[in-house]
């Protein structure tokens, strides 16, 4: 009979996997990528190792997502190689928690489909993916952490090299390691066992360390700059903040907010009473505190950072609810507690994910599943299609936004060669340094082009917004031949416009 069920509950996991790879290769097959995606890829395809390392600290995200996208970029494969990458890092982070997670098949279900595991991650390529699935191969080794100590330590390395988010979250779960082998060694009273079982935590440390050393003079990117604020104006912030991002992600205000986290906190003290362990709950709380810190102090961060919050929480719940978590199983008279347990903590999972599908859903966000589903979120593939028929490879191309204009280039791939009109500057990637903020009059544009390519008898613009030629006005453009121009509005606000100047 319970052999039964379990082949039967197999095959609806199996089904519901489809259903979610379905769901979200559909959505891949008509996303537009954009140009954080655009400048990974021209990163990767630029610059060598060496030279990534030295770039990072003006992007501010860590150097895996790079060296994974690096040998796809180099060897010229197609730009949307970079969506199939995370969509099957995706689907890996999917398969393991719809086969192994202790969670009934509905909330499996609910959380799938909801922005915690769709869209977001697998289908707009970015580095946050890696957490996902790094949270996910954590839990699941959890139980075996002291038997592949090097495994375990291993995937906490490549967690701090995932995103910067994460530091928190690897640098705690770390912490809690290292707790756990210390307490068993002193009940065993075997202080050798110690380093047997704790023995790859040399691995989150030195990648710690390179961490640091790749954002070692990160306060030279304009991007990221460090606010000093008085305690009291801190504890403030991180409370407003705190409420901030519940707010982003479910939609539902604080009255709704506060019963979520009076519920989790609950779950979190049944957890933390089963497990005999205080330290899955501070995981929890301090990867959510450091998301709002970095917020207040650092910059601002964004659904895509907060998402990671969720698979935390999945993190939590799932270490919490092993019928085989270390301090009770779930017979006996532990059967009740390992019972609330998994209610509140499936409550709480199903809670969130239904408000993000809301909020996903809300007419005003820029990221909806209308938009992921039939909108148009950059108009950079279509501005590359008519470049590519239209233009020969040997005309020059100015961008007024190398940002912006990035997504452009990562389609067009190596063919073709844009300048930055602000400095006269080869543009592919978006540095993000002054550099790339400077700004130039239109006659300092003509003079520049006649002295550098005195041959050209006409050349090209490409606009988008935020344009860096300080006095081109509709009087100006009406003289510029309009070769493409985008029609509306796009989600992330890459509009194009495509002149041809002939030179006088």
């Amino acid at each position: 009979m319970e052999r039964g069920w379990k082949k039967r509950e197999n095959i609806i996991l199996m089904i519901l996997l489809a259903g979610y790879l379905i769901f979200n290769g559909i959505m891949l097959a008509g996303h537009e990528l954009w140009r954080d995606e655009a400048n990974v890829w021209l990163i990767a395809r630029e610059l060598s190792p060496i030279q990534l390392f030295e770039e990072i600290r003006y992007q501010g995200h860590p150097c895996l997502w790079y060296l994974l996208v690096m040998p796809f970029a180099k060897l010229g494969f197609p730009f949307k190689t970079i969506s199939v990458v995370s969509f099957l890092i995706m689907a890996v982070g999917a398969g393991i928690f719809t086969l192994r997670a202790p969670f009934h098949p509905v909330t499996k279900l609910i959380c799938l489909f909801s922005p915690i595991f769709s869209y977001y991650y697998p289908v707009v390529a970015r580095n946050y993916c890696l957490i996902a699935l790094l949270l996910i191969l954590l839990t699941y080794y959890y139980p075996k952490r002291n038997e592949k100590p090097w495994i375990y330590g291993l995937m906490l390395g490549l967690l701090v090299q995932a995103d910067t988010i994460a530091l928190a979250t690897a640098g705690l779960i770390s912490l809690m390691w290292l707790y756990e082998g210390i307490s068993e060694s002193i009940r065993e009273r075997q202080t050798a066992s110690l380093f047997n079982k704790a023995k790859g935590l040399w691995i989150p440390l030195a990648s710690l360390l390179f961490w640091m050393a790749e954002f070692k003079n990160v306060s030279d990117s304009p991007e990221y700059q460090f606010r000093q604020l008085a305690i009291s104006e801190f504890l403030r912030e991180i409370k407003n903040f705190s409420y901030s991002i519940l707010t982003r992600m479910t939609g539902q205000g604080q009255v709704f907010d506060t019963i979520l986290i009076v519920l989790f906190f609950a779950a979190g003290i049944l957890i933390s009473i089963r497990l005999k362990n205080l330290w899955p709950m501070i995981v929890m709380v301090g990867t959510f505190l450091f998301q709002a810190v970095f917020s207040i102090l650092v910059y601002q961060l964004h659904i895509w950072h907060y998402v990671a919050i969720g698979f935390t929480l999945i993190w939590f719940f799932w270490l919490g609810n092993h019928k085989e978590a270390d301090g009770g199983t779930a017979s006996g008279r532990n059967r009740f507690p390992y019972f609330f347990c998994r209610v509140l903590s499936e409550v709480v999972l199903i809670l969130l994910s239904v408000t993000m599908f809301l909020r996903w859903n809300e007419p005003e966000e820029s990221s909806s599943l209308k938009n992921a589903l039939s909108g148009v979120y950059s108009d950079g593939v279509n501005v590359a299609s008519y470049i590519r028929e239209n233009v020969d490879s040997e005309e020059l191309i100015l961008s007024t936004n190398v940002s912006e204009s990035s997504t452009v280039q990562a389609y067009l791939g190596k063919d073709y060669t844009f300048y930055y009109a602000g400095n006269g500057e080869k543009a592919t990637y978006a540095d993000y340094a002054n550099e790339q903020k400077k700004t130039i009059t239109y006659d300092q544009l003509l003079t520049w082009v006649k002295d550098n390519f005195p041959e050209k008898d006409s050349f090209y613009i490409l606009e988008s917004p935020g344009k860096c030629i300080e006095d081109l006005s509709d009087e100006v453009t009406a003289e510029f031949q309009v070769c493409y121009q985008t029609e509306g509005e796009t989600a992330r606000g890459e509009e194009y416009t495509l002149y041809r100047v002939r030179m006088e």
